[in-house]
């Protein structure tokens, strides 16, 4: 796990060039802090988890401290992406030493489906960046549904899911976004 979490910084390190200077001056409200931010997210969407709110949002905010609601959403939504990414690049290394062609079928829609989140995402940050949190909302609840369809896929097949972890993460990533989202409409 610990390549997904360099993955995750050294995008963020990169974040502050992907946004154009009015964006990152607006404000959405009062200064957002992390713990502010997810005790609201958790309110609304228990499933994810203050403690993993904290630490996700924490570790992604360590270097450039988000100062209102609308960047800490931004970071949100570009650790889901980042996570998306991650995954798709795990699912691909995992169909390469699969030889069972019924399980490199369930990867191959595990695939699908991530790459199509990872769209979602991408274009949710977008909406997020214009200001159009409805639309980025709807495109984040079309990328939490990534992980129940990947699962779907390998229901009946022989041992466990090998992408449960991430599938619960990418799920409350996006959850993260969509909860601070909220919280500035």
């Amino acid at each position: 796990m610990k390549p997904l979490l360099y993955l995750y910084l050294a995008i963020f390190l990169a974040a502050p060039y992907a946004f154009p200077a009015a964006v990152q001056q607006q404000t959405c409200g009062s200064p957002a802090t992390v713990e502010d931010a997810c005790k609201a997210v958790v309110d609304t969407q228990p499933a994810v988890g203050y403690d993993f709110c904290v630490s996700s949002l924490g570790a992604a905010t360590s270097l450039v401290k988000p100062t209102d609601l609308h960047e800490l959403a931004a970071t949100a939504a570009r650790l889901a992406v980042s996570h998306a990414t991650a995954t798709e690049s795990k699912i691909e290394e995992l169909m390469e030493l699969e030889d069972d062609a019924s399980v490199k079928s369930r990867f191959n829609t595990c695939l699908d489906v991530y790459t199509d989140a990872a769209d979602r995402l991408r274009d949710a940050l977008d909406n997020l960046s214009a200001r159009l949190y409805q639309k980025a909302m709807a495109q984040l609840d079309g990328a939490m549904d990534a992980a129940d369809k990947c699962e779907e896929a390998f229901k009946g097949a022989k041992g466990s899911f090998p992408l449960a972890s991430m599938d619960k993460d990418l799920g409350r990533l996006a959850s993260i976004a969509h909860g601070i989202i909220v919280s500035i409409e």
